[in-house]
């Protein structure tokens, strides 16, 4: 009989918010003092993130509106690569961009992420947790335990896995972490299952300067076909960072004191969001950062809300570089069981978002799964988002990206 092992990890991001004209506040981001090595795993981080989103868009097609959670998937392999050995952890080193770093370093960075981030905003609430539930009778190296522990704060427990309540044992766990947004994870535990490594992370805020609901109405908004749909645009007048590149203009809509923001890249008249998708990288993103510059703005935004299922992870993640770990003759995880024999068989990314006048609530789910083997100065630039788009949320003094995403039709619930 095969014996399956699942990690499964959730990231939750939820940001709540309120838009009329409103002055400009002097900026009060806290800033995060990085050393060169966490510098180098947050950057590894976002480049890994924008690989990722846009293999995803190649495999899923340009005419669905999709969204990925760079952070969640690299935190998962985070803690994936603790329990890998030989070419198999050089592979999941390499594919999130941390080749050169020992494990301390890479672990260490992680951990300064999960202990730095909640603290950077007192009105936003952050919350990163991470747990492990593993079958008794099945042997887990204790370093594997200890270092999850050690670096990313996890919670052990052995369980009967047999037990029906098992699963309300682990739901519950992931209710409370989630706020209740994501009441469960799993509906039953099959007799193979082994393990679930389970990350949560909550967010919850307010936009910085507010959208009025009374200036919200239907407003038009151009898909990618060339025809026109009725949305509800959302009107906000503001001083916003903003800047035009070739292509697309990029425009930045802050959270609370400013440390999270959501950032909209519009692609110009006669560009596609694949055009844009195809600029995002780490090196662009700098340099666009840098150039943004405060800007007079009315801005409409569509209010959205959808799903997104990626059910083709191993095929993407394969191709980004991490083969050997879903070859079930080469695989090495022996840091998880000296025994050996295990190989990634699944992996699933699950996302879900809502903006609107109060902000943004957002959910990232990812498992991963084993198996033995046998503008003017003195008048407003009116930006509207009224066409397909590209966004992410990210931390601002850091650069750290939660969550990337595409709009390519507001009204769309998938």
């Amino acid at each position: 009989m095969k014996t399956h092992l699942i990690i499964t990890l959730l990231c939750l991001g939820s940001i709540l918010a309120s838009c009329k004209k409103e002055e400009s506040t002097p900026a009060e981001i806290k800033p995060v003092q990085l050393t060169e090595k966490q510098k180098q795993v947050i950057n590894s981080s976002n480049s890994f993130g924008f690989d990722f989103f846009r293999k995803v868009q190649e495999v899923s097609g340009s005419g669905k509106n999709l969204m990925v959670s760079p952070l969640s998937v690299s935190m998962a392999f985070g803690m994936v690569r603790n329990g890998a050995a030989g070419s198999t952890l050089e592979a999941i080193t390499s594919t999130l961009g941390m080749g050169g770093m020992t494990d301390e370093e890479i672990n260490a960075s992680y951990k300064y992420i999960l202990e730095t981030f909640s603290a950077l905003d007192p009105k936003v609430k952050l919350s990163i947790a991470n747990s492990i539930w593993y079958r008794n009778n099945f042997s887990v190296e204790p370093d594997f335990i200890s270092t999850n522990q050690e670096y990313f704060n996890a919670e052990v427990n052995a369980m009967n896995f047999a037990d029906l309540e098992s699963v309300n044992i682990i739901n519950k766990w992931v209710s409370d972490n989630t706020n209740q947004l994501i009441p469960s994870i799993i509906s039953d535990i099959p007799d193979a299952m082994v393990m679930y490594l389970i990350n949560a992370v909550y967010f919850k805020g307010q936009w910085k300067y507010s959208f009025d609901k009374a200036n919200t109405a239907p407003r038009p908004f151009h898909l990618a076909d060339g025809s026109t749909i009725e949305s509800p645009g959302m009107i906000q007048h503001a001083s916003l960072n903003y800047f035009k590149g070739s292509g697309f203009e990029a425009v930045e809509l802050p959270y609370n004191q400013g440390n999270y923001n959501m950032v909209v890249l519009l692609p110009s008249a006669d560009k596609s969001v694949t055009d844009v998708i195809d600029l995002l990288s780490q090196e662009n993103w700098n340099t666009w950062s840098r150039q943004m510059e405060s800007t007079d703005i009315q801005i409409q935004l569509p209010k959205f809300k959808y799903r997104y299922d990626e059910k083709k992870m191993i095929p993407i993640l394969a191709d980004m570089g991490m083969s050997v770990a879903f070859n079930p003759d080469l695989a090495d995880f022996t840091r998880i069981n000296s025994g050996g024999g295990l190989v990634i068989s699944d992996v699933r990314h699950k996302t879900f978002i809502e903006t609107n006048e109060e902000g943004t609530e957002a959910a990232a789910v990812t498992s991963i799964g084993f198996e033995t083997t046998s503008v003017g100065p003195n008048e407003p630039y009116n930006l509207s988002i009224d066409r397909p788009f590209v966004y992410f949320i990210h931390e601002k003094s850091t650069g750290s990206i939660l969550f990337i995403g595409t709009i390519m039709n507001p009204l769309s619930e998938e």
